[in-house]
């Protein structure tokens, strides 16, 4: 979707009819989550044969070319979240999951080493997990330090 929308406004007009196609069908695979199982099994396979058929037409522009191949390549998993409701339509949990990260990263101005930002990739990492299972992470940081051999995360 991100790139449909960098694609219409970047792109000559003559060269966004492409990307204009490709938001509408994502948009309309994300309406469709609300729709019964058999609607739903239906707009898959509709949504499926129109990502197909755009496949087939010719693009006049290397961005759209682009754009239709990476389609194409991901259409066994593009509308996974409508056939099994427990998968998430968009990554917006996980970008949020690492935002605490990355601001951090531009604050601090980035990490210095390689190994610097390693580091803060588990440190990272230890606190969102710990604070997803429902435990304290200084507690558990503090708890981790002073411990003799290791403690597990998860009990």
């Amino acid at each position: 979707m991100r790139r449909s929308h960098e694609l219409i406004s970047d792109l000559p007009d003559w060269a966004r009819g492409t990307p204009r196609v490709v938001k509408d069908l994502l948009l309309e695979g994300l309406a469709a989550r609300d729709l019964p199982d058999d609607q739903r099994a239906e707009k898959i396979a509709d949504l499926a044969e129109r990502v197909e058929l755009l496949g087939e037409q010719p693009q006049a522009h290397d961005e759209c070319r682009k754009l239709v191949n990476h389609l194409i390549n991901e259409a066994p998993a593009l509308f996974t979240y409508l056939a099994q409701p427990d998968v998430e339509a968009t990554n917006w949990r996980a970008e949020q999951a690492i935002r605490p990260a990355v601001v951090n990263r531009k604050v601090w101005g980035g990490n210095r080493t390689w190994r610097g930002a390693a580091t803060q990739g588990r440190i990272m990492s230890v606190l969102r997990t710990a604070t997803q299972q429902g435990i304290d992470p200084i507690d558990y940081l503090a708890r981790l330090a002073r411990a003799p051999t290791p403690i597990p995360l998860f009990t």
